[in-house]
């Protein structure tokens, strides 16, 4: 088994804009219908031609770092999402079939898989590695599992980002996601931080398993949204949960079991 802490959080969807707002809002049943995204981070003229998905990342990312005081350019990224920008894929199928010689050059810049990343980067100014990872439907498990290994073999603070938009009509039926939603975690390894959110043990077992199941009240907006499936450790995080016991498929075959540790000076 290997351990990390979660260090940060960061929350954003059309009912929460933050991590604060996703506690409030499990403890007291109140959702926001005011959330706009408007990342700080990114400098007004380069916001306004970001789209979606790189404003969700970058918003998160952030919210994590100040959650954990910790300096956005001292930790490497995982970005993840099943299928990327597909408003902006829809955008281009459209364009090349009808008017390929005006395809906007902003557009087909933003269309790459790591545009989130990338934007993260220019912004904080980081040299920290930064990577995209999408394995469909498995994303978001194989993503946690990429920053886990990260954190603990090369000993450094990792923030994972998992989010999907929501799908245009033409790719519902591959990607069945009708509403956006994005969250970060800020891992680091055992003790880095002394105010960590909680401790964590991973490992992987060969064995099937099914998603955990979502909260009644996320199930009707984000039951189709590959980028939520970590929903069910983001909600235990928050409702302080202290038994924790996850399974998360990675393959039809093998799971990614995550556990949360007894607080630091609890009896185990």
């Amino acid at each position: 088994m290997n351990r990390l802490d979660i260090v940060g959080l960061g929350a954003w969807s059309p009912t929460f804009v933050s991590w604060q707002a996703f506690c409030t809002g499990l403890q007291t049943g109140t959702w926001s219908t005011d959330t706009v995204l408007q990342p700080d981070l990114i400098p007004p003229r380069e916001r306004r031609r970001a789209p979606q998905l790189v404003k969700m990342a970058v918003e998160v990312m952030n919210q994590a770092c100040t959650m954990a005081n910790i300096r956005p350019d001292d930790v490497a990224v995982i970005f993840s999402s099943a299928m990327g920008d597909m408003q902006i894929t829809d955008y281009m199928c459209r364009a090349l079939a009808e008017t390929p010689k005006l395809i906007s050059p902003t557009r087909f810049h933003n269309s790459v898989h790591n545009a989130a990343p990338g934007y993260w980067s220019i912004t904080t100014g980081t040299f920290t590695p930064a990577s995209a990872v999408s394995a469909y439907e498995y994303t978001p498990s194989m993503a946690f599992l990429e920053a886990a290994i990260q954190v603990v073999e090369e000993n450094t603070p990792v923030v994972l980002v998992t989010q999907e938009i929501a799908a245009p009509l033409p790719l519902l039926d591959t990607c069945p996601s009708e509403h956006p939603f994005s969250a970060a975690f800020l891992m680091t390894p055992p003790g880095f931080s002394e105010s960590a959110t909680c401790s964590l043990e991973f490992s992987v077992l060969q064995e099937a398993a099914d998603w955990p199941a979502l909260a009644p009240m996320f199930d009707d907006d984000f039951r189709s949204n590959f980028g939520a499936r970590l929903l069910p450790l983001l909600t235990a995080i928050a409702s302080d949960q202290s038994a924790v016991d996850l399974r998360f498929p990675i393959s039809d075959g093998s799971c990614l079991a995550i556990s949360r540790l007894p607080q630091r000076g609890n009896s185990d």
